[in-house]
Order: structure tokens, then C-alpha cells, then sequence
């Protein structure tokens, strides 16, 4: 027999460096269809399909793929052009200006 599994719609970014966010959390597609079209960041096409201009960029970029390397990863990665090592300290540099960035912005998360 399977166990129920028991969701949330609340999350605390905090633990993460986040502070006075409007946080969104595990939004249904629909749901968030919805809120696309309520914003104007999108059209629903003829179909019913959601349609996005996402701009100048459109996908990833194949050499931005970068992995923190330090004592656990130095020896267990294959380094090269997709693994492009990147300094412990460059990391925490980037996760504080990310952090910053994201505090007191809306923001749309979703474990999956």
C-alpha cells in the first residue's frame, strides 16, 4: 500500500538568505497560466496553450555550467568544457548578490 503523501503551499526562504519575499509555492500550472495572462507576461494562444516571449534568451547555454570544486568535488568530477570548476569563494560572492537580488520580490517556486 502507498503512503498518502501530504503537500504544502507555504515555504520559508529565509534558511536560505532570502528576507520579505511574496513567495508563491507549488502553484498548479493552471494556476499559474492564470497569473501569466493576469500579469501580461503572456497570451493564451487559440488553442488554450500559453504563449511566452521569453526575449533574446531563450534556452541554456551549453558552456555555463558551472560546479563549485573543493574538496569533495575535485576528485569525483570530470573537469573540462561542460564542468567548468568554480571557486568556493566566487560561489558565495554570487549566492549573497542572488540572495540580495530576491528579497523583497515575488517569487514563484516549485519543488519538482
Amino acid at each position: 500500500m502507498l503512503a498518502k503523501k501530504q503537500f504544502t503551499k507555504t515555504i520559508a526562504l529565509e534558511q536560505y538568505g532570502i528576507q520579505n519575499a511574496e513567495i508563491h509555492y507549488q502553484l498548479s500550472p493552471e494556476e499559474l497560466h492564470e497569473i501569466t495572462i493576469e500579469k501580461g507576461q503572456g497570451v493564451e494562444s487559440s488553442s488554450g496553450a500559453l504563449a511566452v516571449n521569453t526575449g533574446e534568451f531563450t534556452g541554456r547555454s551549453p558552456k555555463d555550467r558551472f560546479i563549485v570544486k573543493d574538496d569533495i568535488t575535485k576528485d569525483k568530477v570530470w573537469w573540462g568544457d561542460i564542468n567548468i570548476p568554480f571557486d568556493p569563494e566566487k560561489f558565495d560572492a554570487l549566492y549573497n548578490k542572488v540572495t540580495d537580488y530576491l528579497s523583497g520580490k515575488e517569487i514563484f517556486a516549485r519543488d519538482s
